[in-house]
């Protein structure tokens, strides 16, 4: 059972993994990165839209900032950050985990991290491979490089670029293990499991796709039945105005990318006033939340067993 199933309060955890609408996999035959540069930059007036309704809904979110974007703005990371969400890193490049060698999958990870502290004054805890792409090889460098928590783990298994976890033990505490260590914690979105089989219902396309009234229904099951919720999303998923391609780009890439964006800030709106009152927390802080519970459980049964 999990530590929150029992509590009428139940945490959501809202997170945007902030890249631009051309950084994009779904675009990528038409915006290779060599390419990146030349590209309209959208991602300020996009993220402002997400921080004004955080601000108004009072939502602590994570921010999983790819090193690219925050090299080209800093003040945008900056401004995240002042305004009380958590920096976590999305890598630098956007390049799926198992595309790179272990090096330069390591050194991709570094420069996003080294960027993340500079600008903010202190490293990220968390990190979230592009695409959910998690590797054993991941979760090895990121113990390795000290970061506190993963959240890459995506259960759905029929997107291709989802990474896969089978060379993982997974253990009761929460954490990856590869064998090499401790582990690491991990953080995966939230999905609906309906007969025995993974529906994709933690963000994205799939909250864009689903009508609102059965997206939310599918949520408050999640919660009630694991007691949190994960939800990712894009600042590209509010701007209907976007730049489109005339061509480069197939008839499921364009689906995928462009359906209903002109709606994903209005059903946003609603999500939040829906589930107003529950906790809109950072990763961070639910999982500190969540070891203090465990250590206050762990000394409440010491204290009950010596009696």
């Amino acid at each position: 059972m999990d530590h929150q199933q029992g509590s009428s309060i139940k945490p959501i955890m809202i997170t945007v993994d902030l890249e631009d609408w051309f950084q994009v996999e779904n675009l990528r035959p038409c915006f290779p990165a060599e390419e990146w540069d030349s590209c309209e930059l959208r991602i300020e007036r996009n993220a402002q839209r997400l921080l004004e309704l955080f601000d108004l809904y009072h939502v602590e979110a994570t921010f999983f900032v790819l090193g690219w974007v925050a090299q080209r703005c800093p003040g945008l990371v900056r401004e995240i950050a002042r305004q009380g969400h958590e920096i976590a890193s999305h890598g630098y490049s956007h390049r799926l985990c198992r595309e790179l060698p272990d090096a330069a999958l390591r050194s991709d990870i570094q420069m996003s991290r080294t960027l993340l502290a500079d600008i903010c004054g202190e490293p990220p805890a968390g990190y979230r491979a592009p695409n959910f792409s998690i590797t054993k090889e991941l979760v090895d460098i990121l113990e390795e490089l000290n970061f506190a928590y993963d959240s890459s783990y995506n259960s759905f298994g029929l997107n291709s670029r989802y990474g896969r976890v089978e060379d993982l033990r997974h253990t009761s505490e929460g954490h990856f293990v590869t064998g090499s260590g401790n582990g690491i914690m991990e953080l995966p979105v939230s999905n609906l499991l309906i007969a025995g089989k993974t529906v994709p219902w933690a963000g994205g396309g799939y909250f864009r796709f689903w009508p609102t009234i059965l997206f939310e229904s599918g949520v408050a099951r999640i919660l009630q039945k694991e007691g949190r919720y994960v939800f990712y999303c894009h600042p590209w998923e509010v701007d209907p105005a976007q730049p489109r391609p005339t061509h480069g780009i197939g008839s499921v890439s364009r689906f995928r990318h462009y359906l209903n964006l002109d709606k994903t800030l209005d059903r946003l709106r609603h999500f939040l006033v829906r589930f107003q009152d529950s906790h809109f927390i950072s990763c961070s802080r639910y999982l500190r939340v969540r070891e203090h519970e465990r250590l206050y459980e762990d000394n409440r049964n010491c204290g009950l067993a010596g009696r």
